[in-house]
């Protein structure tokens, strides 16, 4: 049988073969030809797939025959044979609904392990976000995850498969339109050890968050000191801060770690405002005010006094817009 000198092929060829190679899999082979060192440095980035930085997508609203479309944008991660990094210019597509294959092809070709953020954006076509989460696996850090979602009742188990996949991200800012729509009373994000910002908006008559969702993401996020809400109801308002609260002085137990957290909270009545004033001003509140009156938004300041070392663990309150 006649040898064959498999580097002998085009180098265009050999780039294509080797890009199939699972080559982290590979146990004791011996690279040593030249050719086979000319081949992966010129098709390098033929041999991966391409590493998503960011992707968005949202509804188009620019096309000019009025019909609905899909935007979908991202950046890639560049990585030159010496390692130097730097970001595509922003690329993008459009979709028809009836063209979500095309979608579900393009997800197959990416690598989406080095995410830095996901940004959704969509008052419709919950199967766009049922699709991503299928290749969606957040095992990395992703410093944002934004999501715009509005669903019925049909559609609503595509956005918590996603939010079901949500585990290490910093900064999760979520707005929600799903009227009259039943979410689990115990569905949890289960998003741990990253946390550091949280931003829930529930609109209309939304009711997504509950109680042990807060307490999983306030027990499990030692990090997290910043918090937004915009709700609908008084009563929740009252459990998240007591949750919050009771997760700060939990962590006093473990040392002397303090620091400040803030809550901006979107509240729609003076009399709810009025309520959470007292509250605040109450014995049952552990934090003592510092602040006099209120100042622009500010509507509690306050601190707490550590038993052990004399410092201080603090809070801040603020009234935000409530749309």
């Amino acid at each position: 049988m006649m040898d064959f000198d498999f580097l002998s092929l085009p180098p265009e060829i050999l780039g294509k073969i080797f890009s199939n190679i699972p080559w982290n899999e590979l146990i004791n082979v011996r690279l040593c030809a030249r050719k086979f060192n000319y081949v992966i440095n010129k098709y390098h980035k033929d041999m991966q797939k391409p590493k998503l930085k960011s992707i968005i997508f949202e509804n188009d609203s620019t096309h000019n025959e009025g019909i609905d479309r899909i935007r979908i944008a991202y950046e890639i991660h560049i990585t030159d044979m010496h390692n130097f990094k730097d970001t595509s210019d922003e690329k993008e597509f459009f979709l028809f609904p009836s063209e979500l294959d095309q979608f579900q092809g393009f997800l197959k070709k990416v690598d989406l392990t080095s995410l830095d953020c996901v940004d959704i954006s969509l008052y419709d076509h919950a199967e766009v976000v049922g699709i991503f989460s299928d290749y969606f696996h957040n095992t990395n850090r992703i410093e944002s995850i934004c999501l715009y979602v509005s669903n019925s009742e049909e559609d609503i188990g595509n956005t918590l498969s996603f939010l079901e996949k949500v585990q290490n991200v910093e900064v999760l800012e979520l707005c929600l339109h799903l009227p009259h729509i039943n979410i689990p009373k115990d569905f949890i994000i289960p998003v741990k050890n990253s946390l550091e910002v949280i931003d829930i908006w529930e609109e209309g008559d939304t009711a997504f968050v509950n109680p042990r969702m807060i307490k999983h993401i306030v027990e499990n996020n030692p990090d997290l000191c910043g918090f937004k809400f915009t709700l609908n109801n008084f009563e929740t308002y009252k459990m998240i801060i007591d949750t919050i609260v009771e997760g700060e002085l939990s962590r006093r137990t473990k040392g002397c770690l303090h620091r400040h957290i803030t809550l901006i909270l979107c509240i729609s009545s003076d009399e709810a405002s009025f309520e959470l004033l007292n509250y605040f001003d109450s014995e049952e509140f552990p934090y003592s005010r510092t602040n006099i009156r209120q100042e622009g938004d500010i509507l509690y300041i306050g601190r707490l006094v550590c038993p052990v070392c004399g410092r201080f663990d603090t809070i801040s309150v603020h009234k935000g817009d409530f749309y």
